[in-house]
This record gives structure tokens, C-alpha cells and sequence, in this order.
């Protein structure tokens, strides 16, 4: 007994030594408590079973996703084609040409005859776009938009729901010929805002200020802040949480100066809030 009660303890310290050590680990589950959580939908892949030989508006690729029934998360759950490959979902190829493609034109439909049959796949989406890059047979695809989109199409085909969102645009360098740089990292454009995180990563020069949000809204996330030294950090929990937009579209993360460009800097953010969503039918 003394033996098994010691082998429990010493797996409680070490499960809590890793929590220690991982302080942001988050959870992969797609759906918790009736709420829709983009993160979990960002875990899914897919393989270009057929590439695009050409590049520009119009071309196409093929993606199979493993088991051939739909895309399945981490969680474990087998999700809808239609849910991750269609005009509102960006997806990211990562391959050498690596690059984020929002679909002009999906078909979902059986691979094509000779595809490699990844996972013993049958059912292949065709992805239409404006493909900057060549991508080949075997080149792995995930989410563009860390699940958001996913998770919003998911819930409007269950009924409807609250999605709840988290997005990091990593360290962006901010642009010396205007005063808005625009992320790479989108949000929905319809939210609750329910704060963000940002630090100043290179000191800012020559504005006056800087501040997060997006088009319309450029401080919703951290409003102005004059403090332009590396470090600078704006901590902005909202306690009555601010309703922007009425669609559910896509749109880019600013990063806004004050009053005139910045001659360097840099600037890191997180932000997330919740976005309802209508039913599909």
C-alpha cells in the first residue's frame, strides 16, 4: 500500500511539475460545455493528393483528409468536409512554398482515380483559388485561421452557438511607410471582444503611440499606448465586453502608430473574445 500511495505521489508531482513548466498549455477540445472552441478545430490535417502545376487565380489542388469520412481533430472527432474546405475557411499549405490560400470554389467529391490514398482515403475536396506558389502530391494542409472558421461553419450546422476564439499574430514588424501594419492573423469581424495581451518586442521610435485592433476599430484590443520601449506590455480585459461587426468574414489584426510611421519596432499580440452563431438552416 505504502508503495502504490508513493507512485501515485510521485505521479502527481511530476503531472504538476509539467503544468509548471507549460503554463499556456491549451486545451485540443473542439466543443466544452455547449461552446465551440476554434482552438480544437485547428487540429485537423490534410495531404495534396493531386498539386497544382500552375500558378494564379483559378488554379486548383486536390486534398484528402485521413479516413476519408471528414477531417478528424485532435479530440477525436470526425467533423464535415464541407465544415473545413469551403470560401470562408483559409487554408494553409506547408510545404516549401508555403503559403495561406482562401478557396474561390470548393467541390467535395471521390479522389481522384491513383491518388496515393492517404489513410485510406475516398473523399477528396477539389480547392479553387489564387495559389501563389506550386504545390506537390504529399504537401500537408491545415488551418489558415487557427480554427476560427471551422469552428463558426461547425456551429451553424449544429444549430448555432457561441464560438470562443484566441488568435497570436507572433512578432510583427511594424511598417516604416504608413502608420497600419496588417497582420497576418485574422478574427471574425463579428465579437464580443474579450481582451487581448500585447508586449512591445523591438523598441518603437519616432510615433507617438501604438495600439491593436482591426479595420473600423484599430484600439478595440489595446487602445493607444505613448510607452514605446521593448517590453511594454497592455493588459486589456474588458469587463463589459464591446460588440463589433454583424458578419461572421474574416479580418486582419492591426497594428496602428500615432501620428507619424514608425522608424522601427515591433509589437507581439493575443487577443480573444466569443462570436454568436446563426443557424445554417
Amino acid at each position: 500500500m505504502r508503495k502504490i500511495i508513493s507512485l501515485i505521489g510521485a505521479v502527481m508531482l511530476l503531472t504538476m511539475a509539467a503544468f509548471a513548466q507549460n503554463p499556456q498549455q491549451q486545451s485540443y477540445l473542439h466543443h466544452v460545455g455547449g461552446m465551440y472552441y476554434s482552438v480544437g478545430y485547428a487540429t485537423w490535417q490534410g495531404t495534396v493528393v493531386s498539386g497544382n502545376g500552375t500558378t494564379g487565380a483559378g488554379t486548383s489542388i486536390v486534398v484528402a483528409v485521413p479516413g476519408g469520412l471528414g477531417p478528424t481533430l485532435a479530440d477525436g472527432t470526425t467533423i464535415s468536409m464541407a465544415a473545413v474546405f469551403n470560401t470562408n475557411v483559409p487554408i494553409r499549405v506547408n510545404d516549401a512554398n508555403a503559403e495561406t490560400v482562401t478557396p474561390s470554389g470548393v467541390t467535395i467529391g471521390a479522389c481522384p482515380a491513383g491518388n496515393l490514398g492517404v489513410g485510406g482515403s475516398s473523399l477528396c475536396a477539389t480547392v479553387t483559388g489564387t495559389f501563389n506558389n506550386t504545390h506537390g502530391q504529399g504537401a500537408p494542409v491545415n488551418s489558415g485561421d487557427n480554427g476560427i472558421e471551422e469552428a463558426i461553419t461547425d456551429a451553424g450546422n449544429q444549430g448555432g452557438g457561441l464560438v470562443y476564439w484566441i488568435a497570436d499574430t507572433g512578432i510583427v514588424a511594424l511598417s516604416t511607410t504608413g502608420l497600419t501594419t496588417t497582420s497576418t492573423t485574422f478574427v471574425p469581424t463579428n465579437f464580443y471582444n474579450q481582451g487581448a495581451a500585447g508586449r512591445v518586442t523591438t523598441t518603437i521610435t519616432t510615433s507617438a503611440n501604438w495600439a491593436v485592433g482591426i479595420s473600423g476599430a484599430t484600439g478595440i484590443f489595446c487602445s493607444a499606448d505613448s510607452t514605446l520601449t521593448a517590453g511594454t506590455t497592455c493588459l486589456a480585459n474588458q469587463a463589459a465586453p464591446a460588440s463589433t461587426g454583424t458578419t461572421s468574414a474574416l479580418t486582419a489584426i492591426l497594428i496602428t502608430a500615432g501620428t507619424s510611421n514608425a522608424g522601427a519596432g515591433a509589437v507581439k499580440a493575443r487577443v480573444w473574445g466569443y462570436t454568436p452563431v446563426q443557424p445554417a438552416q
